[in-house]
Order: C-alpha cells, then structure tokens, then sequence
C-alpha cells in the first residue's frame, strides 16, 4: 500500500508507459501489416530481400522510440522517489485526473501499487476522512441519525456532484444541509476495478462508517449516479449475503442515469473491438479498445455480484443473462433516467438515451424483465448523462423522497403515542 502521495511526475511516468505500450506499439503493428500486403507483390521480382531490409530498419527504429520512452519513464518516477513534483492531487484538476486515470486503468494500477491508485474513502474537502470515531466526529460535526452516501460514476470523483454548481447555485449535499435532517456522506472509489468488488468495499466502509458514527445512525439513504448507482445494489446484495445488518437501515436507492441493464456506449466499444480484429491492419486499435479496465467491461453487463462474470472472457461475451438480486425489503428504489431528445421516442432519445444509457436501462427494464421489481421510475427530457450530477428536478425528488419518510416516521411515531 502505498504511503508517499501521487505526484505530477508519477502521472509523466504513466503517460510515457502507456505512449510505449499503447501508441508505438500500434504504429509498429499497423505499420507491419500494411507492409506485408505491399510486399507480397516485390516478392516476385526482388524476393525477400526489399522486405527484409524494410523489417530491419523499422524494427530499429521503433525499437529506438520505445527504449527512449522507457527510459524517460524510468528517469521521472526516480525524480518522483526522490520527492520531486507537486502532489497530483492538491488542485481540484489533479484529482480529476487521477480519477478519469483510474476508470480507465484503475485494476492495474492497483495490481502495480502505484500511488495514483484510488482506495474507497469518505471524502470532505477534497481529502479522504479515516473512519475512526474522532476524526469522523470532526469531519462531520453537526451530523444527524440520517446518513445520505453519494456514490458517483466512472471517472468521476466526489466533486463531480458539484457540476454545474455555479448556475444553479447549489448541490444536492447543500440543499439536504438546509431543507431536511440528514447529513451528506461524499464516498470516493476506485471505477476501474469490477463493479462487486466496489460493493464489497462499500460494505465494508458503510459498517465502519455506522459504527464510528458521532450518533447513533437510524436511517440510511443511498445515491448513486450511473456506475454509482450499480455499486450501490452490490454492496447492498453483499451485505445480504454475508449477513450484514447496515442494509436494514437503507429506506432509499436513488440511482441516476444508472444502466441497469448495461450500457449501449460499452456494448458499441465491444461490437468494436470485434470488428477491428477481422484485418491485420486494424488489429492493433482493437487492442486498445480491450485494455479498458474491468469496471467499463461490467457496464455493459450490468453486472454487480461476482458470480455473474467469474470464469468469463468479459471481453469475448456479451452477457445477457444476470442473476437475479433481491431488492431491499425496507427500502424504496427510485430510477432517475434521461434522454437527450424532449421525448422517449425522438430519435436522439432512442439512439443515444442521455448520451451514455438508454432509457430501458435507466429505468432497471432488460430483456427478461425489470431489474428491481416494484422500483419507481422519474424521467426528464432535453437532459444529458452528466446533468443528472446537479440538477434541480432531481434535488427536489431527493428532498421530497426524504421529507416525505420523515413525515411517515413522525405519524407513525404519533400513532403508537396517542
């Protein structure tokens, strides 16, 4: 586990691996193929020997592109050892970065233990809280009974949620701080890792988290913006199985843009990926398109236990089938889904959905069925993916959706008095 934090150099570094790995080594190969279909024809004058002279110069010279390159690696993560570089994440831009840097890649830079590899986290003020009593206590000094954890999407990160704040003037956080009793939980993890293993982490944290609580925790909402809002079924599905008690307490999933039934943009990037193997020419670019981390492969699975891909080639099956997870008893399920166009059925709406999910997936309806049976469905047309991060139609539900339990709390509450 890493201790020294991620450094601008570390970035530099990765950039330059990745240049060598994915960049040159795409060049050389495409390079190759078209070479060997040009050749075939200077074979029946001159032989070999025109292409054998041609192999060797380009082998050389890419070979010589390659060393440079990982040898300037080499050479920046030294500097990084020896504390040189600002710390990618002391600037809202850095973190970004890290984050988009994990969804694509994030499994192997945890496999590496590289210091850009992002761990689950409680976050406030741009800095990851440790979950012991004190600092929790600190962290949130004026926290309730009611926790609200927000969960954002792939290559996002906790200040995604602030998007568009400088219109509108506020945030879902800011809003549940002025007009209800619950207190906002901003939760930071890893995208490229799959999906139930988020929801294990997830699990994980929320325990720690009910426990360190400065009160005791009587109330549990959970929101979840696209991949988010899969994690949050898995850890919810985990902590069912492996006997947990926190999901009890879960009386709200608000899922927004969420594909439920997998993602069009991922199964495009599939299609792809396939197609591009059929000439040696294009074989290459369907190697960069299968290096995507495993958390983008789940989205086009809607796939949140690890039963549902273990022993699969994710990459080589599209993954229909899902095993059925059962919904909370407790809890209610809201899907939030949005199409670009002003109607389900305007063309945009119906190629693209919000940009990234179709509406039927948003909205948990696959091919054998909804995905959450008995969940509540909200729409909002002439609505892209990403603005489901802030948007004002949204923060009225989840207020309303609190309040509104709150209001059957105290009759309830009133009833067993009288």
């Amino acid at each position: 586990m890493p201790t020294e934090p991620a450094r601008t150099t570390d970035v530099a570094a990765l950039a330059l691996d990745y240049g060598d790995r994915l960049l040159v080594q795409t060049a050389r190969d495409v390079h190759q193929a078209v070479a060997k279909r040009a050749f075939r024809a200077t074979r029946i004058v001159g032989g070999r020997v025109p292409e054998s002279l041609h192999d060797a110069v380009v082998t050389s010279v890419y070979g010589a592109i390659s060393g440079v390159l990982r040898v300037s690696s080499g050479s920046v993560r030294s500097l990084s050892a020896r504390g040189y570089g600002r710390p990618v994440e002391s600037s809202r831009l850095g973190r970004s970065v890290v984050a988009a840097v994990n969804g694509l890649i994030g499994d192997e830079l945890r496999m590496l233990d590289d210091p850009q590899a992002i761990l689950m986290s409680v976050r406030v003020d741009g800095e990851d809280v440790p979950i012991t009593g004190w600092q929790v206590k600190d962290a949130f000094r004026e926290a309730g009974g009611h926790m609200v954890l927000f969960l954002h999407g792939l290559c996002e990160n906790e200040e995604s949620w602030t998007l568009g704040e400088q219109k509108i003037h506020t945030t879902y956080a800011d809003r549940l701080r002025r007009e209800t009793d619950a207190t906002p939980v901003m939760i930071r993890y890893n995208t490229g890792l799959h999906i139930s293993e988020n929801g294990k982490h997830l699990d994980a944290l929320v325990r720690q988290l009910v426990e360190a609580w400065p009160t005791q925790v009587t109330r549990i909402t959970l929101v979840g913006h696209s991949m988010g809002g899969l994690v949050v079924r898995a850890a919810t599905n985990h902590a069912t199985a492996s006997g947990q008690t926190w999901q009890h307490l879960v009386r709200d999933v608000v899922c927004l843009g969420t594909p439920h039934a997998g993602a069009n943009l991922e199964k495009v990037a599939h299609l792809g990926s396939r197609v591009l193997r059929f000439l040696p020419e294009s074989r290459a670019f369907s190697t960069i398109l299968d290096t995507r981390s495993p958390g983008i492969v789940d989205l086009r699975h809607g796939y949140i236990s690890a039963d549902e891909w273990e022993g699969q080639d994710l990459t080589g099956a599209w993954g229909l089938d899902r095993i059925a997870a059962a919904p909370l008893p407790r809890a209610e399920y809201h899907f939030v889904a949005a199409t670009l166009g002003a109607t389900q059925r305007h063309p945009l709406s119906a190629v693209l959905g919000d940009l990234l999910v179709h509406f039927s997936s948003a909205t948990g309806v696959g091919r054998t069925g909804p995905v959450v049976d008995g969940a509540r469905f909200e729409y909002i047309p002439s609505t892209h993916h990403f603005a489901l991060l802030n948007h004002p139609r949204v923060g009225d539900w989840i207020v309303e959706w609190i309040l509104a339990k709150d209001r059957h709390a105290k009759a309830l509450a009133s009833g067993t008095h009288a």
